[in-house]
């Protein structure tokens, strides 16, 4: 499938979340819809953050999310994973999830394969939230030492926001999502790696919280998981 096709059939799916600190500042981040009302977003856009907003910027008329639930959290707090249900959407499109468990990922298979990323980086003079969509491609595969699961390296450019987002590789399913900018020494954001989480974090979190939904059940159940 080429991007623009993916693009048209699952940006309905991602939607953007304001959140607040302890200082009251806000920020932003993405987070995308796997069937059922539930949503995966990066577990560092909302810990400790006051959830203010959770809606799409392209769906009229404008709806507002409401959480059925606390947010439910990766039991490895080193998985940057957070899962939300999220009420009045009425999101009818979902992004199916890969089946590429950690062990049955070929680093030589996905390198230059084509993807998709969606998400919500601030745009200066920007009158509300925006959905930005980029093509890119997988630079590379790494095993990170600070942190358990492979990461995919991607070719988009870093920025705030665009963290929890999808990642959508060109054969029609949701890659991972996006984590958190690779630098060194508090360098900025955008002078840093993109960096791809792969899906088997997310399906044990679901999995973990028994909130897998139908819709990846019925496309692959994930039953060689274990939390």
């Amino acid at each position: 499938m080429n991007i623009k096709d993916l693009y048209n059939q699952y940006h309905k799916a991602v939607v953007y979340i304001i959140v607040e600190n302890s200082d009251k500042d806000q920020g932003i981040g993405t987070a995308f819809h796997i069937g059922s009302n539930v949503y995966i977003t990066a577990r560092h856009v909302i810990e400790n953050k006051k959830i203010i907003s959770i809606a799409h910027a392209h769906i009229f008329p404008w709806k507002e999310g409401k959480l059925r639930h606390p947010p439910f959290y990766h039991p490895d707090e080193t998985a940057d994973i957070a899962a939300l249900i999220v009420d009045d959407l009425e999101i009818d499109v979902f992004i199916p999830l890969g089946s590429h468990l950690d062990d049955w990922i070929n680093d030589d298979q996905f390198i230059l394969a084509k993807i998709l990323i969606m998400g919500y980086p601030p745009i200066p003079f920007s009158r509300e939230p925006i959905l930005c969509a980029t093509e890119a491609e997988i630079n590379a595969v790494v095993d990170r030492y600070n942190v358990k699961h492979p990461h995919f390296i991607v070719s988009a450019m870093a920025r705030g926001g665009f963290s929890g987002g999808p990642c959508l590789i060109e054969w029609d399913f949701g890659l991972g999502l996006v984590t958190e900018s690779l630098v060194h020494n508090d360098q900025p954001t955008e002078l840093g790696y993109m960096a791809v989480l792969t899906v088997e974090p997310i399906l044990v979190c679901l999995k973990h919280h028994k909130i897998l939904p139908q819709e990846q059940i019925d496309g692959w159940g994930g039953s060689q998981l274990s939390d």
